[in-house]
């Protein structure tokens, strides 16, 4: 039976519920997604939590006094850092992967973007001058800083003022002495470079034995410097004993005199002291973020165990609590009542109470898919859980998937004695035979041997683990060449110093596409154990790394040609050596 309504008898049946059932149509829920929160801010108001997700590219607003998330914003396409302008409602964030500075605006879960600048390729962090004017951005592979003025009035923009050229790859920064003096740490070795923010220029370098830097504060009372970082010693081996009273690997906390670090040619370590983060039976892997609170007591995030430790200067012992998985980024209230640590594996916001000494809430930041095996790989790879006591993942050597730098005396070349530089794990797929003997064959087997061996894990390797472990691995992209990032590659320079390159037979053991072969060789060096035939490693990104060889008697590129004279049947003109140089930072 047809019925035919008019619209006053429709509106009154509606009202009455009378017509039909009604429905309520609820909004589509968000597909579940990996976000890895690896940066957080407070707002100046101190009612909201952001947290830059790295791999969604969004930011996540938490409300503080409810403990909820409360709005989710995609900004980006991989954010690397998130800073607050202080007192304001403006937000800076870093997209590794659009090479952009975002100036957003931000008011509770209402988060739009301001302006996007363009800055140097690959930036990591950012930070910002107290007064709101100026920041500065840190730039991975391009191995650059940004100076970038900052708006003053509701027309303005920011713009970049300009561009320095590190001598290492810089990440994480810090402002010191009134905003007059910048403070930056390589990304993988122990280097920190001094930046005078008036002239934006490199003023001097200093160096200690650590690497890994995550975290840097200055004090309560200025005078000290304070790193977290990690420190590898090429003179103890990779057995049981020396892992498990943390010789071969430590995890630190360095306390060094600020006025030391800024002054040329001072002691560096008069006045200074360190405070070991775990004890043997207890280590704690992979210290991974710095902070401290109102009342002066340090915070360190321990990536690689899932822990913070909390303590201050006059207390040699820090008191360790469970968070979640690798955590990161932690910042603290201003009461310094409450601690948020960003567990960026556990796509959740830890909340824990400093007085009780506990977390109190476990904030999830949204529904997660199931993990692929690269995924689950990746986990394992900052895992410090597979090295006896947990002193180490396999990040803490291949920082990043890349390398440290440094040298260590394991047993992939059947001694001990003869330590050997950490080698780079980027661009390594189809690059096999591995380690510096080329002892194996495949990159499962290389893995094993690490994990066994090298790291003395507690329990052997599962064939789950060591196949994810490899396909994360394979999956790591060789860095990008360091001219093209500069925006100083010169294509015919490049062409020339490949036709050198293969008549000089170059190839005979830098094999093009991948740049190495799967013999050994007796290149005319030997290490201290007298042996002599090594497996080229493979040349992709070797622009990227440095010192060379397998014990780091090269201390450039130009050094392994000039000082070396590395395979050189004749000297090469200054011409030739310029294009030879550039064809390889090409790769």
């Amino acid at each position: 039976m047809q019925i035919e309504l008019n619209g006053r008898c429709l509106l009154r049946w509606l009202l009455c519920g009378l017509l039909l059932p009604t429905f309520t149509l609820a909004a589509s829920p968000k597909p579940a997604t990996l976000r890895q929160p690896i940066s957080l801010v407070l707002s100046h108001d101190g009612q909201t939590l952001y947290a830059a997700n790295r791999l969604a590219g969004s930011i996540s607003a938490l409300n503080v006094a409810q403990r909820t998330v409360v709005g989710e914003t995609k900004v980006a396409t991989q954010l690397s850092d998130l800073k607050a302008i202080a007192e304001t409602e403006f937000l800076l964030a870093t997209d590794e992967a659009e090479h952009e500075l975002l100036l957003l605006k931000a008011n509770g879960s209402d988060i739009r973007i301001q302006q996007r600048l363009p800055v140097s390729p690959h930036p990591v962090t950012v930070v910002v001058t107290e007064d709101g004017r100026r920041c500065v951005v840190a730039s991975l592979w391009s191995r650059r800083v940004t100076f970038v003025d900052l708006p003053s009035g509701d027309d303005a923009e920011a713009r970049v003022t300009a561009a320095l050229d590190m001598p290492f790859a810089p990440r994480t920064q810090l402002l010191v002495k009134d905003d007059t003096q910048l403070i930056v740490a390589d990304s993988f070795g122990g280097r920190l470079a001094i930046v005078d923010m008036a002239s934006h220029d490199v003023v001097h370098v200093r160096e200690f034995p650590g690497h890994n830097i995550r975290g840097m504060e200055v004090s309560p009372n200025g005078e000290m410097l304070i790193v977290a970082h990690q420190m590898l010693n090429e003179l103890a081996h990779t057995i049981n004993g020396d892992i498990h009273w943390g010789l071969l690997m430590s995890n630190d906390l360095r306390w060094l005199k600020l006025d030391g670090v800024l002054t040329p040619g001072s002691d560096l370590y008069a006045g200074a002291h360190m405070h070991p983060l775990g004890e043997a039976g207890n280590a704690a892997g992979d210290p991974a973020g710095l902070t401290l609170t109102a009342n002066g007591a340090v915070v360190v995030s321990l990536g690689g165990v899932g822990e913070i430790a909390i303590g201050t200067e006059d207390d040699f012992s820090l008191y360790r609590i469970h968070v979640g998985k690798r955590p990161t980024s932690v910042v603290a209230d201003r009461e310094a009542r409450f601690l948020y640590v960003a567990n960026t594996f556990g796509d959740d916001i830890s909340i824990v109470d400093i007085d009780k000494r506990e977390v109190i809430a476990d904030v999830s930041l949204g529904e997660q898919p199931e993990l692929s095996l690269v995924q689950r790989g990746e986990r394992l790879f900052y895992d410090a859980n597979l090295s006896h006591d947990s002193w180490m993942s396999c990040h803490s050597c291949h920082t990043d998937g890349h390398t440290n730098g440094l040298l260590n005396d394991n047993f992939s070349d059947a001694s001990f004695g003869a330590p050997k530089r950490v080698l780079s794990l980027l661009g390594r797929a189809d690059t096999e035979p591995f380690a510096w003997a080329g002892t194996a064959e495949t990159l499962k087997s290389q893995i094993h041997k690490s994990l066994t061996n090298t790291m003395q894990g507690d329990e052997p390797p599962t064939e789950e683990q060591l196949t994810a472990l490899t396909a994360y691995v394979e999956s790591l992209a060789p860095p990008p060449p360091i001219d093209l990032m500069r925006g100083v590659q010169d294509p015919e320079a490049v062409e020339r110093g490949r036709e050198l390159f293969t008549s000089m037979q170059c190839v005979s053991c830098h094999k093009p596409p991948v740049y190495t072969t799967p013999d050994t060789y007796d290149v005319g060096i030997d290490d201290k154990q007298g042996n002599r035939k090594f497996n080229p490693p493979t040349l992709r990104g070797v622009g990227q790394r440095g010192p060379y060889f397998h014990d780091n008697r090269a201390a450039s590129l130009e050094d392994v040609f000039l000082k070396h004279q590395h395979q050189l049947e004749r000297d090469l003109s200054a011409d030739e050596l310029k294009d030879l140089l550039s064809f390889l930072r090409s790769l």
